[in-house]
């Protein structure tokens, strides 16, 4: 495998996710018992899918061919890529996590991705309830509920 091959965006951008959450997660394991909890949580999961990904890129990385038609596809990928993560960050700062976690997983999965009706719904309803469910009403960790419905509720 050749060094220029393994040092794309897409492998850079792999390995600063997974250093991120790494880092993350060895920070945690300073804080007190009670605090570190979530950090680990979030990071270690995080870590693991992180360098699962890393992996995968470089890889991928190794055995793709430049050709004009695939840069063409990875730049409409990454393209949408951007467009739903903009999504992701709006939606939740405008409505919260609760409300639009699960429509953006059920758009994302059936708009974005064209899986079937039935994956989708499943999927944005196991996100709310995950989120409901396991972090506001099993760990009493109250979510960022949204700037819009904030101010709507008062």
């Amino acid at each position: 495998m050749q060094v220029s091959a393994a040092l794309n965006g897409r492998v850079g951008t792999a390995l600063a996710v997974m250093l991120v959450f790494v880092t993350m997660s060895l920070i945690a394991l300073g804080f007190p018992e009670k605090a570190r909890l979530m950090p680990l949580m979030v990071g270690v999961p995080g870590s693991v899918l992180g360098l699962a990904q890393l992996i995968i890129e470089i890889r991928h990385s190794a055995a793709q061919t430049t050709v004009d038609a695939d840069i063409a596809e990875m730049n409409k990928a990454e393209r949408s890529m951007f467009i739903w993560m903009f999504l992701y960050f709006f939606g939740i700062l405008g409505f919260g996590f609760i409300y639009a976690a699960p429509l953006l997983v059920f758009g994302f999965l059936y708009i974005g991705r064209k899986e079937s009706l039935p994956i989708s719904l499943i999927s944005a309803v196991a996100t709310w309830a995950v989120l409901f469910g396991f972090f506001e009403k099993g760990f009493e960790i109250p979510l960022f509920t949204g700037l819009i419905v904030e101010s709507i509720i008062g």
